[in-house]
């Protein structure tokens, strides 16, 4: 019996091993499967996380495309606004980008860069009597997935900001040797100096102001439509001539330029000029030369280096004016000429802005000034000559947008 027990055993013990061994199987089995679910789910979680890190760097590159491009439209904008491109000379639109290519001309506000497209916006207010500018820059990724606007103010700085009242002006003596005629519809006064005035003797010389007894007096100063009456002739000096004037004289040839201009003459022709003539420091595409640099120059600022001997000239019309003819209300487009010597004319010249003579005049040949004449030394008319001067404000207030441009402080933004 005992054996026979024994015998019994045997079988058993082996299904007991082999049951252990499919235990262990089975939980191989569980944790494999454990483990490749694990290791799918990670995949899945990484591929997921490589994308979306894929989608996040491509999302940020097309930002930073439409960035750069709406920076690009902001800059290529503030070019053509500061160059005077972005308006035709009625100012009307004319945009920022030249489509049609080859003529120069710029006619949309829409353009393709390298990386994308760009649309640009400029809102035109007026602060003080000064042009400003709100520019929007819209750029657009080169799929057009992103955009991104940049805004900038730009302002004009006024070439004139101290419009004198008086149609001629000088700091020293006025010498008039042949015939001029002095005109002033706007106000009281005809010449300003800070030395004697001699009006000669010629027959035509006389200096005319607004008449009183107009019917629209003193309405009619405001726009330079009064009637005129004279008020000094050879035989005669009137109150409109102010003479002597020790404050006037009393000033440097610096502080007399600052009074008008606003700053120091060098300072002026750094930032203001945008034609400079003579000198190691010519500016401007015109030849620096008179004939290609003031005659038939328009809307321009320009510094004359050295004395100036000339015959005849056109300054701040859309046509050539010569002879006794005067440029219509549309065509002016008056410019600022600085001279930093004595000016010497002959002809016919006709100018319609303000000239500023750092030195004197020796003589103005048979000159017209729309605008104003000021000048730091002496003025002296020949016998045979004449000097047509007419005072107009709203001509002188033009100007004001001649000046450069500058962007506003702290404008810039991104939002």
């Amino acid at each position: 019996m005992i054996w026979l027990g024994c015998v019994n055993m045997k079988p058993r013990n082996i299904n007991l091993m082999h049951m252990k061994k499919q235990q262990q199987g089975m939980a191989v089995l569980v944790i494999s499967i454990i483990l490749l679910v694990l290791i799918t789910l990670i995949s899945l979680y990484l591929a997921r996380s490589v994308l979306v890190e894929q989608k996040m760097v491509s999302n940020d590159f097309r930002a930073r495309q439409a960035f750069d491009n709406a920076e690009a439209g902001l800059a290529l904008a503030m070019e053509a606004i500061s160059d005077d491109k972005y308006w035709d000379e009625d100012g009307n639109v004319l945009g920022v980008f030249d489509l049609d290519a080859g003529d120069g001309i710029n006619d949309s506000n829409t353009g393709d860069l390298d990386n994308g497209s760009v649309s640009i916006n400029v809102i035109t207010v007026v602060i003080n009597e000064l042009d400003a500018y709100t520019i929007e820059s819209t750029g657009l990724s080169d799929d057009g997935t992103a955009s991104r606007t940049v805004t900038a103010d730009m302002r004009a700085l006024n070439p004139l900001p101290n419009i004198p009242d008086n149609p001629l002006s000088t700091k020293g003596t006025i010498i008039l040797g042949g015939s001029a005629t002095i005109h002033n519809p706007e106000g009281h006064s005809t010449i300003w100096s800070g030395g004697d005035v001699d009006v000669g003797s010629n027959n035509s010389t006389e200096t005319t102001i607004a008449d009183p007894s107009d019917p629209n007096y003193p309405r009619c100063m405001d726009d330079g439509s009064c009637n005129t009456v004279e008020t000094s002739s050879r035989d005669k000096i009137g109150l409109d001539i102010i003479e002597h004037d020790s404050d006037l004289a009393n000033l440097t040839a610096a502080e007399m330029f600052e009074n008008f201009f606003g700053m120091s003459p060098e300072r002026y022709k750094e930032v203001m000029s945008d034609v400079i003539i003579g000198g190691p420091d010519a500016r401007g595409e015109c030849g620096n030369t008179w004939n290609g640099c003031v005659d038939g120059s328009q809307n321009d600022i320009i510094w004359y280096d050295g004395d100036v001997s000339e015959n005849g000239g056109s300054m701040g019309c859309a046509q050539i004016i010569t002879g006794g003819n005067v440029c219509a209300e549309n065509d002016q487009r008056p410019s600022v000429l600085v001279i930093d010597g004595d000016l010497d004319l002959q002809g016919t010249p006709h100018f319609y802005g303000i000239v500023y003579v750092m030195g004197s005049i020796l003589g103005t040949g048979n000159s017209t000034f729309h605008g104003a004449l000021i000048v730091a030394g002496d003025l002296a008319n020949s016998t045979s000559g004449s000097l047509d001067a007419h005072y107009d404000s709203s001509l002188l207030k033009k100007i004001k947008d001649n000046g450069p441009k500058a962007v506003g402080a702290g404008s810039w933004k991104d939002f």
